[in-house]
């Protein structure tokens, strides 16, 4: 159960194509770019091993955010322009404490795992 008064909510999410289209432009990619996704406070997660629980859809929002980040950083570099700050790299980290990092690698590691089975199961 979630103690918070605090709701979390995810960030809006990128259109991949807008951002292709745009890609020659780095003020425009730039504009772009959401909010850096602020990880969820301790007490937004039950710690019951929901399904969909708060900590994988910030991991996800964050993963997708740098993924985006750096494309608009490489826009920049490769227009020779200077980069803004909130695209350096130390910027593109998340903030999660370093064991919570372990916990949702391994639980990313173990849902891959599993779609592989269940996708090898279906071919047979």
């Amino acid at each position: 159960m979630v103690t918070s008064q605090r709701r979390w909510t995810r960030p809006r999410r990128f259109s991949t194509q807008a951002l292709q289209r745009k890609a020659l432009d780095p003020d425009k990619m730039m504009k772009m770019l959401p909010p850096k996704p602020e990880p969820p406070s301790n007490d937004d997660c039950c710690m019951s091993g929901c399904e969909f629980c708060v900590w994988d859809l910030y991991d996800e929002d964050m993963r997708e955010y740098q993924k985006h980040a750096v494309e608009a950083r490489e826009a920049f570099e490769a227009q020779g322009r200077p980069m803004p700050d909130e695209l350096r790299p130390e910027k593109l980290r998340d903030s999660i404490d370093p064991s919570m990092r372990a916990f949702l690698d391994n639980e990313r590691e173990m849902a891959i795992r599993i779609q592989q089975e269940e996708q090898e199961n279906n071919d047979d």
